[in-house]
């Protein structure tokens, strides 16, 4: 027999191995022992886990696991049963864990990993064994909470009340089915698990948004939740943990447990699905039917068990008409309920009186955005009580909460990308548990609009509306709402909907106001076109002049004169650490592709391809709304080949045989042209041998380049005023510097006074003002709230511009350096380091990894100063905590800074490095810090040092000092570039923020700016009240390649038709002209240039500045010599000149939800078994039978087609319905483009008459038209007139 797998092709038929993943890379390993879910399992988990290897022995921290020095080493995996030590019994008898590691010691011990954590177990000598979580003392245990949450295994700590439940394929429970429980009533035929499919929303190749039934069975992962002393509340961070406890729940048979989570799972689910029977098959009865039932609350009543779930949900509509302030105490009371019982007596977060009012301010204040200073718990403790407030049915606060409008059924919950998990968590942890019975949803993706059964408002048949709430970022609403599907749901809805935004600072931050989602195109650029381009970029790099006599051979000199102008702008820029580019950028490798979420590695080969494809991120090779300037991705290409022309190396070695012989001559003649034409060196290597002959390689690899990438066929755009504008909208922020807009209320009562404040701005301070220092002292302690006394020492950063010409970790040494030689520092002679944080908020390290900032670490400081090094994996954005002794990275938990502190205790703060990039601001060492001051009395953050280098704005600054919680006990040292002389006196030592002359520089430097906005936002304001004007959320731009319209010389016409379209519709109707003057009036009285403070707008004048605006916008615009150029330049913000040339917005990502394949693995997926198919041949001699084509069963077997299509399209053509079906071989199914869902019984049908192929055939052929004839109305087609052979 030869068994064919259709899924591991790829894999070696004569060698079996495991790969496995020890420091950092993979290692190919040939057991004495094969076995294949030990394959899959050792790369699964080492891939998740961090393993070393050390003289042959594969480790895990310090614990050896395998001995790999003999040639075929001995690897197994094994299985552990454990029992309860409890005296309460359940029907569990027992648990088994499979795919355990026996580690190497003396003793008896094993290693098991669940949900991303590690449990080791010792066998003492009388066959006990001890269990400790992520290094906790633990042991198993069955619980009673309630009735509702009864008879449950799980693992307990040993030195708390705490407990934990862990979901994973890898736990088997032996379920006690003895005498009175039968079968088929207690654990019935079929699993349950199977027989409940759920609507999953997933994102295809093509980033359109689809939805698809799954069996809950296939979502299946792992998950770890915990349950907290005393409330036992069943918490939950997400609805993957939901879907891991069902079929916990079913697999110990447990009803109860069962209907808990069902409720839970059913509020954040866009539809479930019941299969009750299949055929004549009955799939669910008995109790579970009934409870099922229960919960979808049909059928009739069970008060019984009303009474017993009712206790799981706080009932907060019994207090509608509480008056607010008492119904906030409420709240308040409840939420302490949610939160884990500390050692000291106390639930770890109590609101405080101040969050009591802040949170009674932002429902009742008249502004729309609040600020509270940063460390304040406006993410985990004031959203979730608005939330639960929006929940509730208390009259007050809902009568605040219309903001002068209709009554809100819809609550849509934006935050910054980097803080979505975390809102999702609080949302989900906060807010399933209320009101039983009333039906709300929670959904964590904007796009289950597009789904038919998510509906806006009341639905047929209901009284009343659903409550809803959407937790999702700020480029996902903005993307939502580029979709007519969407806007048609919630266009006549969004009074009713209220958006509620954290950080809202970032939200109208006025470089990432606007998302376009655009379609793309192939570009048509003409060979000369591509010369020019390169002679341009060539000439602005490396500083030359401009070549003007070329370009006179052009149809458009101007144009590339001025676009010469703009590169060698560019150029300057990205000088700046702040502003410079990642060589990562436009590169899409396994390495660049490091700092990305999983989310489009899947498709790395398609993105090489495109390999200067425009995006909008510069500093990283992100998905996202596309890059809104070609021209800049153009030169920042040319700034890539010559700075890291390894990274085309790749793409050099396929396309090298393309160099023609007239080419050689003309720029390669140095090179001897066979070698390079057919050869094997790396094109890194010979420019390296050969210096002269880089240029003529860089212009040949350019040229491909740009030929490859695409431009914008359409655009839509939505930006944040859009939605201020649309929605009634409420915010709070940490640093609340924002520029100032009407809200919806102010729009819809179509007022023209003033437009009201959204934020409080009396601690802003304007240059204009000229205060005394006392007064400026006073508004910058209001801005400091509680954080009052914060210490910081300026140091001068200007030593970077050399070092980072060396490399990154020097500069980091050097920072090392100076840290520990300024004279201040208390700890210089000891093995205390002076400093444990830094905050990297400009990126300087954008290309090194943990393990570089390891090794520097542990040169610098010894081995025995720090142990640890916090950090954020910048693969998905979790907590890690990297040892440096054994490079082990584990995940950062309770559990771990629990067994920290009972180790270190008040010395842990120097024992861990935390080493924060400038993508992080929150993290979970946040709370951990509070309560680490609280118990030690000490900050955890001894002293932060702040890299701000060239950045400016000191919102970000503050933001990056907030990093630490405890500000009033840590000291910061802030490295700044360009301080002026007299602003840095030495090194004087740590000082009072407020009191520091660069203190009040730059913040009202901050003031000034957030005031004016840019160029960019003054444009997308326009753009807004266009929206408004023509009742749209989204604007389809008219100049979608302006570089295009400038080079064909079509660009002036064009924006002349822009700003006459934008001046009569936005002037000629008076709201929007109204507010537009108003908000010009409000910038300009802010103005340090008296011209422009003391103007007084006219309507013409209004007229003249928007069309100018336009004009700047697209660099149309030439200097007038009047008031005008003032106002342009002002609007402009700090802009040095007329010319727009940081395009740098947005920053977005969008996360595809698909699974992505690893770009590690040589092997294919692995489809689960019901997807697989197998056929078995017997032969005597294999070779002989493939001498012989039609002799050859394998090989018909692989060519027979099945009639099963893989896609279909239908379309309209002369008034008929048509149709497109594609039908794959059986050959075609080991392509990675089959999902293992195609694989279907329909499937496993058909393949089973492979036997006889010509049967097969004519099967197929019949089928086929069979189907065509239905699906396109044919008739009078005879399949028997076809030969099937």
């Amino acid at each position: 027999k030869i068994y064919m797998s259709l899924c591991q092709i790829n894999k070696s038929i004569e060698v079996d191995y495991y790969k496995i993943r020890c420091n950092g890379q993979y290692h190919i390993i040939i057991p004495k022992n094969f076995s294949k879910m030990t394959s899959e399992y050792l790369e699964q988990v080492t891939v998740h886990h961090s393993f070393s290897e050390t003289n042959g022995i594969m480790m895990y921290d310090d614990i050896n696991v395998f001995d790999l020095r003999p040639g075929q080493p001995e690897i197994n995996l094994y299985r552990v049963r454990l029992e309860s030590n409890s005296d309460v019994q359940s029907m569990v008898k027992y648990l088994e864990i499979t795919n355990v590691f026996r580690t190497l010691s003396l003793q008896e011990q094993y290693l098991i990993f669940i949900a991303d954590n590690s449990i080791l177990i010792d066998v003492t000598e009388r066959g006990k064994m001890e269990i400790r979580i992520n290094k906790v003392s633990a042991e198993v245990a069955t619980i009673f909470f309630n009735e509702a949450l009864s008879f449950i295994p799980c693992f307990k700590y040993s030195e708390g009340e705490d407990i934990i439940i862990f979901t994973s394929r890898n736990i088997h429970y032996l379920v006690d089915k003895g005498g009175q429980f039968c079968t088929d009533y207690y654990g019935m035929k079929h699993e349950l698990i199977e027989c409940i499919k759920s609507e999953e929303v997933f994102v295809d190749l093509n980033d359109d948004v689809q939805f698809r039934k799954e069996k809950l069975s296939d979502l299946l992962t792992e998950s770890k939740v915990v349950v907290y002393f005393p409330d036992y509340l069943l918490l939950v961070s997400s609805r993957q943990q939901l879907i891991n406890l069902l079929d916990y729940a079913l697999y110990i048979r447990n009803i109860g447990f069962f209907i808990l989570v069902l409720f839970f799972l059913r509020r954040t689910s866009i539809h479930l699905e019941y299969i009750e029977r299949k055929e004549k098959v009955v799939l669910i009865s008995g109790p579970w039917r009934e409870a099922i039932v229960y919960v979808l609350n049909i059928g009739q009543k069970n008060p019984h068990y009303d009474r017993i779930f009712e206790k799981q949900f706080f009932d907060l509509n019994q207090h509608a008409n509480l008056p607010l302030r008492g119904f906030i105490d409420v709240l308040c009371e409840n939420f302490t309920r949610y939160q884990r019982f500390t050692e000291d007596g106390q639930y770890q977060i109590v609101p405080t009186e101040k969050q009591k009012q802040f949170l009674e301010r932002i429902i009742c204040g008249e502004e729309s955005f609040h600020f509270s200073e940063v460390g304040t718990g406006k993410t985990k403790v004031i959203m979730p009580l608005l939330c639960q407030t929006f929940l509730s049915s208390n009259i007050e606060a809902h009568r605040y909460l219309a903001r002068g409008g209709k009554q809100k059924d819809t609550l849509v919950i934006l935050v910054p990308e980097h803080l979505v998990p975390d809102a999702r968590h609080q949302v989900f942890k906060h807010c399933l548990n209320l009101n039983f019975r009333q039906e709300y949803r929670v959904y964590d993706d904007i796009f289950a609009l597009l789904h038919p059964q998510v509906h806006l408002g009341a639905n047929n048949g209901e009284s009343k509306p659903k409550k809803q709430i959407f937790v999702i970022s700020f480029n996902q609403f903005k993307k939502a709402l580029t979709y007519d599907k969407i806007c048609q749901k919630v266009r006549p809805h969004r009074e009713h909907i209220l958006v509620i935004a954290d950080e809202v600072d970032d939200f109208l931050d006025r470089d990432k106001l606007v998302f376009n989602i655009c379609s793309n195109k192939a570009n048509t650029f003409a060979p000369t076109t591509l010369e020019l381009y390169f002679e341009t970029s060539c000439a602005a790099y490396h500083r030359k002049e401009c070549p003007r006599e070329l370009f006179q051979s052009s149809p458009n000199p101007a144009y590339w004169i001025d676009l010469y102008e703009k590169f060698d702008a560019i150029h300057n820029e990205i000088q700046d650490a702040s502003k410079s580019l990642n060589k990562s950028f436009g590169i899409f490798n396994e390495q660049t592709l490091r700092h990305c979420t999983s989310s489009i590695s899947h498709d790395i080969e398609g993105y090489k391809a495109l390999i200067a494809r425009p995006y909008e991120s510069v500093n990283r090779a992100m998905p996202g709304s596309y890059y809104s300037d070609v021209e800049r991705t153009i030169f920042l290409t040319f700034v890539i080949l010559s700075e890291d022309i390894a990274k085309y190396d790749e793409l050099f070695q396929g396309e090298r045989k393309f160099i023609t012989f007239e080419y050689w001559r003309e720029y390669l003649t140095e090179l001897d042209y066979d070698e390079l034409v057919y050869g094997h060196n790396r094109l890194s290597e010979i420019a390296e041998n050969y210096p002269n002959a880089s240029l003529g390689l860089i212009r040949f690899l350019y040229i491909i380049i740009l030929k490859r990438m695409e431009i914008r066929d359409r655009s839509r755009s939505v930006n944040s005023v859009d939605i201020i504008f649309n929605f009634d909208c409420i915010g709070f922020t940490g640093t609340p510097f924002l520029d100032n807009y009407p809200t919806s209320d102010y729009i819809r009562h179509q007022r023209e006074d003033d437009i009201p404040p959204s934020i409080d701005r009396s601690f802003y301070a304007y240059t204009s003002e000229e205060l005394s220092q006392d007064e400026f002292e006073n508004r910058f302690s209001q801005f400091q709230g509680q954080n009052s006394d914060v210490k910081v020492e300026y140091v001068s950063s200007d030593f970077m511009q050399e070092s980072l010409k060396i490399g990154e970790m020097e500069t980091l040494k050097e920072i090392f350096t100076r840290e520990q030689e300024n004279p201040k520092a208390e700890s210089r002679k000891t093995t205390k380091a002076p400093f444990n944080a830094i905050v990297d908020l400009c990126g300087i390290f954008k290309l090194s990894t943990i393990e570089d900032v390891r090794s520097l670490v542990l040169e610098h400081f010894g081995p025995g100063c720090f142990h640890y090094i916090y950090h954020i994996d910048q693969s998905d954005g979790s907590d890690r905590m990297l040892c440096i002794k054994s490079k082990n990275d584990v995940t950062f938990d309770e559990e771990f800074y629990r067994d920290l502190c009972k180790r270190y205790g008040a010395d842990l703060r120097h024992k861990i490095f935390f080493f924060v990039d400038n993508r992080n601001y929150i993290g979970k060492d946040v709370p951990y810090q509070l309560i680490y001051q609280r118990h030690f009395k000490l900050p955890l953050f001894v002293k932060s040092v702040v890299i701000a280098h060239d950045v400016e704005d000191f919102s970000k600054i503050w933001q990056a000092m907030g990093r630490s919680r405890t500000m009033n006990d840590t000291t910061f040292s802030i490295y700044k570039s360009n301080i002026p002389a007299d602003m840095i006196k030495g090194n004087n030592g740590l000082g009072d923020i407020k009191t520091l002359p660069l203190t009040r520089l730059l913040y009202t430097k901050n003031c000034d700016c957030k005031m004016a906005g840019n160029l960019s936002s003054i444009y997308q304001t326009l753009i807004a009240l266009y929206n408004l004007s023509q009742d749209s959320f989204y604007y389809s731009d008219d100049i979608v390649n302006s570089f295009i319209e400038k080079m064909e010389m079509t660009i002036q016409t064009k924006v002349k038709m822009l700003e006459d379209k934008i001046a009569r519709v936005v002037l000629g109707t008076p709201v929007p002209a109204r507010i537009l003057e108003h908000i010009f009036l409000d910038k300009f009285r802010g103005s340090p240039n008296k011209a422009v403070a003391t103007v007084e707008l006219s309507h013409d004048m209004v007229n003249a500045l928007a069309r100018q605006i336009v004009k700047q916008k697209f660099e149309q615009r030439y200097p007038s010599g009047d008031v005008y150029d003032e106002f342009i330049r002002f609007l402009s913000g700090e802009q040095d000149s007329l010319m727009e040339i940081s395009y740098t917005k947005q920053q977005q990502k969008q996360k595809q939800k698909q699974k992505a394949k690893s770009q590690d693995n040589d092997t294919m997926d692995v489809f689960d078994k019901k997807n697989q198919l197998t056929f078995a041949f017997k032969t005597d001699n294999y070779l002989d039978m493939s001498k012989n084509p039609n002799k050859d069963e394998a090989r018909l077997t692989l060519s027979l087609p099945i009639s099963v299509p893989i896609f279909e399209m239908q379309y309209y053509a002369e008034g008929c319905r048509k149709s497109i079906q594609v039908y794959p071989t059986i050959q075609f199914l080991y392509s990675h483009h089959i999902m293992g869902n195609y694989i279907s019984e329909e499937v496993h049908r058909v393949g089973k008459g492979a036997a006889d192929p010509q049967k097969f055939c004519a099967d197929f052929v019949s089928t086929v038209f069979s189907r065509a004839a239905s699906k396109d109305g044919m008739n009078g087609v005879d399949p028997d007139g076809f030969d099937s052979k």
